[in-house]
């Protein structure tokens, strides 16, 4: 067990050196035709995804086109001002629409009963 927990990081990180996502793949193609690389250099095997997305990314580079994925390694900056939420202004009080509901329902049994009892008497 401890040989197998020792290799599957090397595992793991060979697959993802050797296997890149499509978003990697599209990227390499994009810098690859931004650094004046032919598109002879790819280095995935012709007719895999991965290479399909390298030829996408690097068409698009050659044609400095905006790119169709956001840069992996891309820091996401959060602004200083969080966005309000949807009802973050809206107080609703709960409470209040269950005391009302309450009653609505107690006082529908209640009449449901002097009803049913006025029928019984009425039969009897």
């Amino acid at each position: 067990m401890d040989d197998t927990m020792t290799l599957l990081p090397d595992i793991k990180l060979r697959f993802n050196i050797n296997h890149p996502s499509i978003e990697e793949s599209y990227w390499y193609g994009y810098e690859c035709a931004c650094a004046d690389l032919q598109e002879e250099d790819n280095p995935f095997k012709m007719g895999s995804t991965e290479s399909d997305h390298w030829i996408e990314g690097w068409w698009a580079g050659f044609y400095e086109d905006k790119p169709a994925f956001p840069h992996p390694l891309a820091v996401v900056h959060h602004s200083e001002q969080p966005n309000p939420l949807t009802n973050d202004h809206v107080y609703q009080d709960h409470l209040e629409h269950f005391f009302v509901k309450f009653l609505e329902i107690s006082g529908v049994l209640v009449i449901s009963a002097m009803v049913g009892y006025q029928l019984i008497e009425l039969v009897a």
